[in-house]
């Protein structure tokens, strides 16, 4: 049923604990893993250089871009460079086998660094005076000192070559005695709508003494490709002072319906949640919990997910979500109805490492037919690399 333009499911849980079977929710495809390369390797850390030397993988391939269709690039947060840091641009022309350095996202316009959370999207049409095929990359920016987060909008007009200030999408509070980094906004993620408005989703944590949310999902909206944003609007928040939904990506389904992922930092083991609407703007009762993403069996995932959309598995396709914990990513042929199937990560997790897995990006590449995952890897007590790992799906015979 819908409520609020927002599908609602039984709870696959009990109320007091243990889960009940239900039919439906697998998943109608199979994976093979082909191959793996690396994006990009920190090497031995220098001096009093921070870890994890890279983490925060993001990836898109090229669809808008005339000869450059096909092409991936990817991007993470870079713990190596100087200060101030700098979002590396990584290519790919022969689907993630190889890499090599294109560019670099730099905070030309505040010069504090662009340090955290990076998105790379792709404008599938015009918007106001940008084309289509103009890259769009979102990341936080943030001083030395941490002690302000500003969430900004760079463009490039030739496939990722070169770089240029586009907006401020929205800022979190200053620090103050009591508060080292004020009250920051963290993780934007860039999609657009049917009808040709470029939304940017992310987490607030600016609601703490006003309301008693300890985080919150919201978002903004743009009719001009990021020039000038709505004011801000609400999607998940519950103001108890403890749960904090954090790091919202949005996927397309078919029949015009929006999938959204995000986790529940403050549950025990971070578990994913999602919601699906019909509207990109409105994603019902914000202190709705959500369906968690779990297997028949009873396990989940857990914190940092990602999700995408894939043709294949019959007439709804498959949803796929990836996540930190247990070595999984799940996937679900119904529309995300019922459970969901595990399959095996494509790359492996070791949850005895702090950094393995942390936000990986997954995405359909080959028209569908084979899915590329984007995961930081593990290599010392201090290190993680960028691994891309790329594999054929398969439908699954009835």
């Amino acid at each position: 049923m819908l409520l609020n333009n927002q599908e609602i499911h039984d709870s696959k849980f009990r109320e007091n604990g243990g889960h009940q079977t239900k039919e439906g929710g697998y998943s109608n495809i199979l994976i093979k893993k082909r191959y793996t390369s690396v994006v990009f390797c920190p090497g031995e850390p220098k001096e009093g250089q921070r870890g994890p030397g890279s983490m925060y993988p993001r990836c898109i391939c090229l669809e808008h871009n005339g000869e450059k269709n096909g092409t991936l690039l990817a991007t993470f947060e870079d713990y190596i460079s100087e200060e101030p840091p700098v979002f590396p641009i990584f290519e790919s022309t022969d689907e993630a086998r190889s890499w090599h350095y294109l560019s670099k996202v730099e905070d030309t316009h505040l010069g504090y660094g662009a340090r955290f959370q990076p998105h790379l999207y792709e404008l599938p049409r015009d918007m106001g005076s940008l084309k289509e095929g103009t890259i769009l990359c979102a990341g936080n920016m943030i001083p030395k000192g941490f002690g302000l987060t500003v969430l900004e909008l760079y463009k490039s007009t030739d496939a990722g070559k070169t770089w240029e200030y586009v907006s401020e999408i929205i800022r979190g509070t200053e620090k103050e005695d009591d508060r080292p980094m004020g009250m920051p906004v963290w993780e934007p993620f860039l999609l657009t709508s049917p009808d040709g408005k470029l939304y940017c989703y992310y987490s607030d944590e600016r609601y703490k003494e006003n309301g008693n949310y300890n985080q919150l999902l919201a978002h903004k909206v743009s009719e001009d490709g990021g020039y000038t944003w709505s004011d801000e609007k609400i999607d998940v928040a519950f103001p108890d002072g403890n749960l904090r939904p954090g790091m919202p990506i949005v996927a397309y389904l078919p029949g015009g319906k929006f999938i959204m992922v995000y986790e529940m930092v403050n549950q025990d083991r971070i578990p994913v949640y999602f919601r699906i609407s019909d509207d990109m703007d409105d994603w019902g009762d914000p202190e709705y919990m959500g369906d968690p993403v779990a297997a028949v069996d009873g396990s989940f995932l857990t914190g940092t997910p990602y999700v995408c959309w894939i043709p294949k598995g019959g007439e709804m396709g498959t949803i796929l979500v990836t996540g930190r914990g247990y070595g999984s990513m799940f996937a679900n042929s119904e529309g995300g109805k019922g459970f969901w199937e595990k399959l095996e990560s494509l790359v492996p997790i070791d949850n005895n490492y702090d950094y393995t897995g942390y936000s990986q990006c997954i995405l359909p590449i080959c028209g569908g037919k084979r899915i590329l995952n984007l995961t930081p890897y593990q290599i010392s007590n201090r290190q993680a690399l960028i691994e891309a790992a790329v594999a054929d799906v398969y439908e699954r015979e009835n």
